[in-house]
C-alpha cells in the first residue's frame, strides 16, 4: 500500500490499527522518484501464538519517535518525504485474510509548539 501525504513535515510518531497482521513495516519516499527508506523497521502487530490462534486481530499499536528512524541513510536537507509505503506480512496464517484497519502518521510539532499529548 503506497499512500500520498498532505505535508512533507517529518514524522513524529505512527498510530496502526491491526486487521489479523503479524508485522509491518513503514517506508518514506518522495514523489519526484527515488527509493523508499525505512521509517518503521518492521515490527511485530502480534505475537507467532496470536497470529496462529486469530487472537486480537485488531489491535492498535502506537510508534513513538523513538520507534521510528530519525533520519534515512540518504536523506538530504532537501528531500521532501511525502509518500508512505507499508508493507505486511501474515507468515504464520496463511489461511485467513489480513490487512489494516487504519494508518495514522502525525507530523513532528513545528518548533514554538507543543508535542501531541501522549495517547492513555
Amino acid at each position: 500500500l503506497v499512500s500520498q501525504l498532505g505535508d512533507s513535515r517529518p514524522i513524529h510518531s505512527l498510530h496502526i490499527g491491526n486487521d489479523g497482521a503479524a508485522f509491518v513495516e513503514v517506508l518514506l519516499g518522495c514523489s519526484a522518484g527515488g527509493e523508499f527508506q525505512v521509517l518503521l523497521p518492521s515490527s511485530a502487530l502480534m505475537s507467532p501464538s496470536e497470529s496462529r490462534a486469530g487472537a486480537g486481530p485488531g489491535r492498535v499499536r502506537l510508534f513513538g519517535p523513538q520507534a521510528l528512524v530519525k533520519r534515512p541513510a540518504t536523506a538530504t536537507p532537501t528531500t521532501k518525504y511525502d509518500r508512505l509505503q507499508v508493507v505486511l506480512s501474515q507468515p504464520y496464517c496463511q489461511s485467513r485474510p489480513y490487512g489494516l484497519a487504519f494508518i495514522r502518521a502525525f507530523a513532528a510539532p513545528e518548533e514554538g509548539q507543543e508535542p501531541p499529548p501522549a495517547p492513555v
